[in-house]
């Protein structure tokens, strides 16, 4: 059974008399990489600040890397933070400063020296001898990623990892917080407003809004609980455009047509997300049904930006 690494129980974050979070309860797994998302205000920063010891929890409990937020220092010596914004010293070379860091953490220098080298080869920085100074903000970031991994930590917790990064160093990054998720069983915590990463590197995500948690699981969990509906397109020959249109107008799992002016005998529907039978079976039939032919029929399923968008929009059901 694989042991949870985050924990959380009626989470409960304030700051003088607003309520930043309101009672939620989370689980995170060794080696899982878990989304927490949401809109700006909606309470991530506060639920990670409260589980790295940062700010005291209003109420609720929490364990982290197998300590209650009470042993302070136990977790502080098992856990890494990136956080979204991050001070340098520019007279250091990245190399002396991660040295630094390692042996804060009880490595002696020679073991410090060589962790902070094999970080810095693994996120691009082992070529370059430059003060920090002299960094990109791109060279920064991953530096930082450096220092949130120097103590090898068993609960790692990032912001925005891949902010000032081109796509290549995003890509670069999001392989390898799978890569060490997989083969040394960190648990990842990443919050950021980049859904497609999120998508490509998430084992399961949360959505927040407004302090509250709205639903939490895998992307597809995610993405169905949001009832949003699902894009197809179908292709018919255009003499039949308007039959196949008056067919497909009598279901009541088909939520939109549009005619696609491109292309004359494409229609792009909007189809309920849990018609049953399944919305697309159902098209099919009506069309065969019909006797009209079809010549190419594409189903896309809903995006996570779908969902999120969907799920955090104002009025949305909670």
């Amino acid at each position: 059974m694989t042991p949870t690494r985050v924990e959380c129980r009626g989470l409960t974050v304030k700051y003088g008399d607003l309520v930043a979070v309101d009672s939620i309860d989370l689980e995170v797994a060794a080696g899982e990489v878990f989304g927490l998302l949401g809109p700006n205000g909606a309470g991530k920063t506060s639920v990670i600040r409260a589980l790295t010891t940062i700010i005291e929890p209003a109420a609720g409990t929490a364990n982290v890397a197998g300590a209650a937020l009470s042993d302070q220092r136990v977790i502080r010596q098992r856990i890494g933070v990136l956080p979204e914004s991050s001070g340098y010293p520019s007279a250091q070379t990245g190399l002396s400063y991660l040295r630094f860091y390692g042996e804060l953490f009880g490595l002696s220098r020679a073991e410090a020296s060589d962790r902070a080298a094999e970080l810095l080869d693994q996120l691009g920085l082992g070529h370059t001898q430059q003060r920090i100074s002299h960094y990109s903000r791109g060279m920064r970031q991953r530096l930082g990623l450096c220092r949130a991994m120097i103590n090898r930590p068993d609960v790692l917790f990032l912001d925005e990892p891949t902010l000032g990064l081109d796509p290549a160093g995003k890509e670069e990054v999001v392989r390898h917080l799978a890569d060490i998720a997989v083969h040394d069983g960190t648990t990842v915590v990443l919050c950021t407003h980049l859904l497609d990463e999120v998508e490509r590197a998430c084992d399961r995500v949360a959505i927040m809004a407004a302090g509250k948690l709205l639903t939490t699981g895998t992307v597809d969990d995610v993405i169905d609980a949001s009832d949003v509906p699902r894009s197809s397109r179908l292709r018919v020959h255009s003499d039949d455009i308007a039959a196949a249109h008056d067919v497909l107008g009598r279901l009541d799992c088909v939520d939109g047509i549009r005619f696609d002016n491109a292309r004359p005998g494409d229609l792009d529907l909007q189809l309920a997300p849990h018609a049953v039978p399944p919305a697309s079976a159902r098209v099919l039939a009506a069309i065969i049904d019909a006797g009209i032919e079809i010549r190419a029929f594409e189903t896309d399923r809903a995006s996570l930006n779908d969902a999120f968008l969907a799920l955090t929009a104002p009025g949305a059901p909670t």
